[in-house]
């Protein structure tokens, strides 16, 4: 049976992850970073991503995403390790995107999964690491081309 310790860091790791995806859908910057300790390690490179600090990846973020209409991120599945102040999370995302193509607009689909090493801080639980694992994607046009990462 899970402590009554347990189960809270098991909810507010899940609200964490929430947070980080809806500061993303609201392209709300900062917030997106503060879901992060300032040193993490982010690699988005599996979905032709950035790899980097939260400030890098959060600006690369912010370029791409204006590319688009409008996303939304449904964060899902979470199995949590707990191991004390530290834990291990993998994540499945679900993330539909309405953009413009060369045939006109449509809503393309993705599936990805999220690796993350998370840290309780002296605030809040934080993401150290982040490893995105492209599962599929649907709709995409022919002529698409991921955004390049510097």
């Amino acid at each position: 049976m899970l402590s009554q310790q347990e189960l809270s860091d098991r909810a507010e790791i899940q609200d964490l992850i929430v947070a980080e995806a809806s500061a993303m859908d609201r392209r709300d910057w900062v917030r997106w970073q503060e879901c992060f300790t300032p040193d993490a390690a982010i690699d988005y490179s599996e979905n032709d991503g950035a790899v980097g600090s939260p400030a890098e990846v959060g600006a690369w973020l912010a370029s791409v995403l204006e590319r688009f209409h409008s996303y939304q991120h449904l964060s899902s599945n979470a199995e949590i390790e707990l191991d004390g102040d530290q834990a291990r999370v993998r994540t499945m995302q679900y993330i539909a995107v309405k953009m413009e193509a060369s045939d006109g607009e449509r809503v393309v689909f993705s599936g990805i999964w999220f690796r993350d090493e998370v840290l309780r801080t002296a605030s809040s639980w934080r993401i150290t690491k982040r490893h995105e694992e492209l599962a599929w994607r649907h709709n995409f046009p022919g002529d698409f081309t991921p955004p390049v990462a510097d």
